[in-house]
């Protein structure tokens, strides 16, 4: 059967908008993906663009929310944990020990939903047309960088308050590795994220379990207690989360409180490292039989 040809107004259409759509699948080498998304790199904007103003689209608030939101959840856990529960948090103020943590949970769990629903939100496109697959995953993320980098903004405003009040806060030269967290945070949810959006296409009732396990998640990662709360018996899970070195490692550089040693950031990153080969291999074994199995 011969491949489906644009019309000369599709191609007109597609030629204005900067964007080349081809109907067809392709398979190629890991360079020839590369250059593949390079190409479509005006496609990763608009997707961005796109999302950005639909999740903002008819709503009170607006971007305000991206502002309302962690502060409310710090509060929140602040009052519980911390006034209720009467929770160490190492010296650090608890409510810019949870908000530090919140931040960073934020980035890694949108990350992770948004790339989980690449197939079965964009099913309709993807069996229409070609364009790389993995175009999806990196618009999520850089979507989701985008809007933690705004409560990134509150956190350092109110991290000011208390160290110009005199907090026991310590910031050093340890600084310069929040960029490397943040590239890592955005990898590993990449990978999880991949891995998930895999699985559902074949297994479609698991899509139902990302919300509470990201939430189960969520409560095992030092968001609400550090990790010297953590019994000797059960660091050994603290090794193996990827997350829990990312979130002290953020309090350390920050603040100059926070159990992480350097190799426990090793095994963090190797960790993250797998998940993503692991991920984007099944996402393009996953990408090259979705019509089969949706």
């Amino acid at each position: 059967m011969s491949e489906p040809v644009s019309t000369s107004a599709e191609t007109a259409s597609q030629k204005r908008s900067g964007v080349t759509w081809e109907f067809a699948s392709r398979k190629g080498s890991i360079a020839d993906g590369i250059r593949d998304i390079w190409r479509y790199r005006g496609l990763i904007t608009q997707t961005v663009r796109r999302d950005f103003i639909a999740i903002n689209s008819q709503t009170v608030m607006g971007p305000l929310w991206y502002f309302i939101q962690p502060l409310i959840t710090a509060v929140v856990f602040t009052v519980i944990f911390s006034q209720i529960a009467d929770l160490p948090t190492d010296k650090i103020p608890p409510f810019l020990f949870y908000l530090s943590g919140i931040v960073v949970w934020y980035f890694f769990s949108s990350c992770l939903s948004k790339i989980s629903l690449t197939f079965s939100a964009n099913a309709a496109l993807i069996t229409k047309v070609y364009f790389p697959r993995l175009t999806i995953p990196i618009a999520q993320t850089i979507l989701s960088l985008w809007l933690s980098l705004i409560q990134f903004l509150i956190f350092l405003g109110f991290y000011a308050y208390f160290y110009f009040k005199g907090a026991p806060l310590h910031p050093s030269y340890r600084v310069i590795i929040i960029p490397a967290l943040i590239l890592q945070t955005a990898l590993l949810g990449m990978g999880v994220g991949c891995l998930i959006a895999a699985l559902t296409t074949r297994f479609r009732d698991l899509q139902m379990m990302v919300s509470p396990a990201i939430q189960l998640w969520m409560y095992g990662s030092c968001i609400i207690i550090p990790r010297s709360m953590v019994g000797e018996k059960y660091q050994w899970l603290m090794n193996i989360n990827p997350v829990v070195s990312i979130v002290e490692s953020f309090r350390f550089a920050l603040m100059g409180q926070g159990d992480v040693e350097i190799w426990q950031w090793l095994v963090s990153l190797a960790i993250t490292l797998v998940l993503l080969v692991v991920g984007l291999l099944a996402f393009k074994q996953a990408e090259e039989n979705f019509a089969d199995t949706i």
